[in-house]
């Protein structure tokens, strides 16, 4: 055998252990995700993929409601292909797979209807925004585990759409999210359920919990400002009015009310340079916008905890007296 031909037999053969060596990653991933539909069999569920969730400790339960997992092996494009009953959906569900790492798994008996658990799901998640102001990512929601899609059968896993922001942007140091902040979220769930009824509430969730979808850092502080004032349904006066009814609810008598009132005015005069077009820099915008979702987030918790968001007369109260 000369040496050409040599040559030829052994790129062949590379080529032959290649496409083994695919095949045989494609029947362990297949295998595992087999394992994984035979755990969850009998149980129907809707699954949300989170991306860019840190998360302390293992599975975590929101009884009678659904299960937050962490997701081991995300569906790659060929198998999502393979899978998906919509075809359309492919490219933009396969570009967020390699950053999901969990999924909170939404149990069917949480309600009626596919509206319905989808709501549940959304709660959850908003609720788990707020307490930790984690930079999440919600991309989809399929009817089967994340971990179960490439051992589904052909054309059956419905998937929708939710949050297809892949430019959504994390701010400051990584949140990992810990086992005290899922209690939160799982005791004060039905209050802030009651809550989100409340235009003014439902409005500074939204902003809190999309800021970082913005196209720019000066609309998401902008979008922070606008929940933050939501809130407390003023329109006169904001500078003072914001600063002292904040402070009074979050801080008792004393010094700390007071530095937190000044430092609320500062960010107040920051966010007015910000949104209107004035000169500053990135790294500044940055630090604004987790000073005030910190805040914003704070003031939320708390009356979640209290059960109420106080009218404005009830915050001047809570100031005056």
């Amino acid at each position: 055998m000369t040496t050409d031909e040599r040559g030829a037999v052994d790129g062949t053969e590379n080529l032959i252990n290649a496409a083994e060596g695919v095949i045989s990653h494609f029947q362990k991933r297949k295998e595992t995700a087999r394992e994984c539909l035979v755990a969850l069999a009998g149980v129907s569920e809707v699954c949300f993929a989170l991306s860019g969730l840190t998360l302390h400790g293992g599975v975590y339960e929101f009884a009678g409601l659904g299960t937050l997992r962490e997701v081991r092996q995300p569906p790659g494009e060929i198998e999502l292909a393979g899978a998906l009953e919509n075809k359309g959906l492919l490219s933009a569900v396969a570009r967020h797979m390699p950053s999901v790492t969990h999924e909170l798994a939404v149990l069917h008996g949480a309600s009626n209807d596919l509206q319905g658990l989808l709501d549940t799901g959304w709660r959850i998640i908003s609720a788990l925004r707020c307490r930790s102001v984690a930079d999440l990512l919600v991309p989809a929601v399929a009817s089967v585990s994340w971990d179960a899609i490439p051992a589904v059968e052909r054309d059956s896993c419905k998937v929708q759409l939710l949050e297809d922001v892949p430019a959504a942007r994390r701010l400051g140091e990584v949140v990992a999210v810990s086992r005290d902040e899922l209690d939160w979220v799982h005791k004060h769930l039905a209050v802030w359920i009651e809550l989100l009824e409340r235009p003014a509430f439902r409005l500074a969730v939204d902003c809190l919990t999309t800021h970082h979808h913005q196209a720019n850092l000066r609309m998401s502080a902008a979008a922070l400002w606008a929940g933050f004032e939501g809130i407390f349904g003023i329109n006169s006066e904001l500078r003072f009015r914001l600063a002292a009814l904040a402070a009074s609810f979050l801080e008792d008598r004393g010094p700390g009310r007071v530095a937190l009132y000044r430092r609320i005015k500062l960010l107040y005069d920051y966010r007015s340079k910000a949104v209107h077009g004035a000169a500053t820099k990135d790294a500044l915008l940055e630090e604004h916008i987790i000073e005030v979702r910190a805040l914003l987030s704070r003031l939320m918790c708390r009356m979640t905890e209290a059960g109420t968001l106080p009218s404005v007369d009830e915050f001047e109260e809570r100031l005056f007296t």
